[in-house]
């Protein structure tokens, strides 16, 4: 037969690692439309894409999907990587971008409810842009996309001419020295193009930060 002092002993255990239990933030159910923006630091490219789009936040994001569900109700996320645009199942997304501790490095991101209507319409047009090549040049107006385009350009397709993302003039310079990244000049030398410097254009480091958003979930701190 317990104590007095064991049973309080015991009661004690309890409350300590249900409130434990309780602080650890578990992962709310994602939504159709949800914006995952991930840090790669998985090459070059993704680290010098960072480099000169990360601004004075110091974002470290170099690449955006947006999460569907197939018709089984399998969560996938429609995004533009090197094979082209493609239906990514999302544990391989999260995978992709794993740190030592096996946290991936994702954010998620929702639309403010009064954009969350356009949704349907962007992910509809979405699909029918699978399969289109990626855009290794960055240039926008073609059928070629890459990551933050293909974004762009599904939501700008719906019927609601609000911008919830906003094109800016690309620069593929070293903030602090006003040159261009070697990378850069490595980068467009080898695929014979200009580097399309001060042309419209749009990265996940800038859309992170629209006010048309809400930060729901950080899976780097789960």
């Amino acid at each position: 037969m317990y104590s007095y002092r064991s049973v309080i002993i015991l009661i004690s255990l309890f409350v300590f690692f249900s409130c434990v239990n309780l602080q650890k933030k578990q992962a709310p159910q994602l939504l159709k439309g949800d914006l995952l923006f991930q840090d790669l630091d998985a090459d070059s490219i993704s680290n010098a894409i960072e480099t000169v789009t990360g601004g004075t936040e110091k974002l470290s994001f170099s690449h955006i999907g947006i999460l569907d569900y197939d018709k089984d109700g399998n969560p996938m996320v429609l995004e533009a990587i090197s094979k082209g645009v493609s239906l990514t199942p999302l544990k391989v997304f999260l995978q992709r971008s794993a740190n030592a501790s096996g946290k991936s490095k994702v954010v998620v991101a929702r639309l403010k409810p009064k954009y969350r209507d356009r949704i349907n319409d962007a992910l509809n047009y979405g699909k029918l842009l699978l399969d289109k090549p990626y855009d290794n040049v960055y240039v926008m107006g073609d059928s070629n996309y890459y990551c933050s385009e293909l974004i762009y350009e599904i939501f700008d397709h719906t019927k609601d001419t609000t911008k919830i993302f906003q094109l800016h003039p690309m620069t593929f310079k070293d903030s602090k020295t006003g040159d261009y990244l070697p990378f850069w000049k490595k980068y467009y030398q080898n695929l014979g193009v200009e580097i399309p410097e001060g042309m419209p254009g749009l990265n996940p480091n800038g859309m992170f930060q629209s006010s048309h958003i809400d930060i729901v979930y950080r899976y780097d701190k789960e």
